[in-house]
């Protein structure tokens, strides 16, 4: 066990989310992963998907960073800053940040796609993020026993592997994240306490 994720979603007036998550590490390895991150996206929720207006990554504790985005959706450019550089680039219409595509893929699994690609702007590139459905499975977790969908993130650098499961009772909250790296290490990530609020009403 190396650290903990939080994470939040807050919804206001007129369809507008703040989603945040922060990640730890535990004190017993706080020596050897020092980093704490805090990521924020806030933007739009409507009937149309995701459309984030603002971006920022705060990364401290071991190599600090310090990354924002805008989004500019009448001109249809992003705006990145990264410490003291700063660019724009255009970006085509449902473009999301990193954070944002999570909101996103969920009300996709709800809509019950099974191919989910995402335009995302990332470190001054524009990348496209591809998924696919794999199957169904029954897992039990320190949160308790989901029914899950599993997808796949699709990689043309077959070295590196990444599965996550999402729970429809949850709202397809993801509550468990399988990765294996290019040098075979692997990471884990499961779901131990989540709101009431995320049950979806039957």
């Amino acid at each position: 066990r190396i650290g903990t994720s939080t994470v939040s979603l807050e919804k206001g007036a007129g369809g507008s989310y703040v989603y945040e998550s922060r990640s730890n590490p535990i004190k017993l390895v706080s020596w050897l992963y020092k980093e704490n991150l805090h990521e924020t996206s806030k933007g739009t929720l409507a009937g149309t998907g995701v459309r984030p207006d603002s971006y920022q990554n705060l990364r401290s504790g071991g190599k600090e960073l310090k990354e924002k985005l805008e989004f500019y959706w009448q001109a249809m450019t992003v705006s990145n800053h990264v410490e003291d550089d700063h660019w724009e680039m255009d970006i085509p219409a449902g473009t999301l940040d990193k954070l944002a595509s999570q909101l996103a893929m969920m009300l996709a699994l709800r809509d019950g796609e099974t191919d989910i690609a995402f335009n995302i702007a990332d470190d001054g590139k524009l990348r496209e993020y591809r998924f696919r459905v794999v199957g169904q499975e029954t897992l039990t977790l320190p949160a308790g026993t989901f029914e899950t969908v599993k997808i796949t993130k699709l990689r043309d650098n077959k070295k590196r592997e990444t599965f996550i499961w999402y729970a429809p009772a949850l709202n397809y909250l993801p509550v468990r994240i399988w990765q294996r790296e290019k040098d075979n290490a692997e990471y884990l990530s499961e779901l131990e306490s989540f709101s009431e609020s995320l049950r979806a009403v039957k």
